[in-house]
């Protein structure tokens, strides 16, 4: 992952997410279907990039304070809704204090991480949730296909080569941070997504 490629890619980005890939609208429908926002949520959607989740969010529940942070600053200053709060910031390295959040949100976020700081990702996220703190991840499972090798070679290309964790991997990784009642499972209709969701 570097900051580098997805300044680059920051201008089209929004219009690739909603017309091209399906990320973008089956990341929609896996929030609106699988998310409960409880009352007064302190929110941080990590890696959110231009807020189009952070925009989702804001719609299932207004009075919730929520955070975007991104490594690239171009990618933020594309956030079109002004009541989300931006912060530029390596999510290995949070400039967060602990216990800040009552949920963390990563939609298609780890697999831009480099293997050797995924884990270390994740204590970050771990480190500033609160006590029963939740964390709910949205991730591509790639089976050995033409088109998913397509996919993986095209984003290469546009924003880096990614490091995709199979969901018995996720599950590992996430208890091994310290997170409980891990959940994985795959919606029905996105085969080829996988959400983990975790208390801390």
């Amino acid at each position: 992952m570097t900051r580098a490629s997805f300044d680059k890619t920051a201008m089209l980005y929004n219009f690739v997410e909603k017309h091209i890939w399906e990320d973008y609208s089956s990341a929609c429908d896996i929030i609106n279907e699988y998310l409960t926002l409880e009352p007064e949520e302190k929110i941080i959607d990590v890696g959110g990039g231009t807020g189009l989740i952070g925009k989702v969010l804001r719609s299932k529940k207004q009075n919730d304070d929520i955070m975007v942070i991104d490594l690239s600053r171009s990618m933020l200053q594309k956030v079109k809704d002004p009541t989300l709060s931006v912060v530029q910031g390596d999510v290995t390295t949070f400039p967060l204090k602990d216990e800040t959040f009552t949920l963390a949100i990563l939609v298609n976020t780890l697999h831009h991480i480099y293997e050797t700081k995924q884990q270390v990702a994740l204590r970050e996220v771990f480190r500033i949730l609160k006590k029963q703190g939740r964390i709910f991840i949205i991730e591509i499972w790639h089976p050995n296909t033409f088109l998913s090798d397509l996919f993986i070679k095209i984003e290469k290309i546009l924003v880096g080569k990614t490091h995709h964790l199979t969901a018995d991997k996720m599950q590992l990784a996430i208890q091994d941070v310290g997170f409980h009642e891990i959940k994985v499972f795959f919606p029905k209709k996105y085969p080829y997504r996988y959400v983990t969701t975790a208390i801390k």
